[in-house]
């Protein structure tokens, strides 16, 4: 029985050391190009530009991959040679993916999206001033 629990426990440990260790040496594109920002004027994320300026990029990322450069040599490559504008930072990660979801709006869409904010704004405030008064008034009415 201990032999087979043995077995059981070896087994285990090489696959999971298998699985860990294919996974962990995997560096895909995509990976590399969430951390940096697209080189063109689009507010994009660099991961989800597909324009040819964004391609090239991810090209150059995918070269360097082959050479077996790791994610930080290769953001190092491009900050280096493109300064710091290159790596991307949280508040153009949100405009990026504010733009990519929004960028084929029309004027429609937008005025749907404000009226919606502006009625959801107005609910809320109806419901906190009648909580408010409603509170208050139990107050006022406890104390006499």
């Amino acid at each position: 029985m201990s032999n087979f629990k043995f077995l059981i426990f070896s087994l285990f440990t090489i696959h999971y050391s298998l699985f860990t260790a294919s996974s962990a040496a995997a560096l895909n594109v995509q990976e590399v190009a969430k951390e940096l920002a697209c080189p063109c004027e689009c507010p994009l994320v660099l991961e989800d530009c597909n324009m040819s300026c964004g391609l090239d990029w991810k090209d150059q990322i995918g070269e360097m991959i082959k050479q077996g450069k790791t994610k930080e040599e290769i953001i190092k490559y491009f900050v280096d040679k493109y300064g710091d504008d290159a790596k991307i930072t949280p508040m153009q990660r949100l405009r990026g993916k504010f733009y990519q979801y929004t960028r084929g709006f029309d004027t429609l869409e937008w005025t749907i999206f404000w009226g919606v904010i502006a009625v959801w704004l107005l609910a809320m405030f109806f419901a906190i001033y009648l909580l408010t008064k409603r509170f208050l008034k139990n107050k006022g009415a406890r104390l006499r």
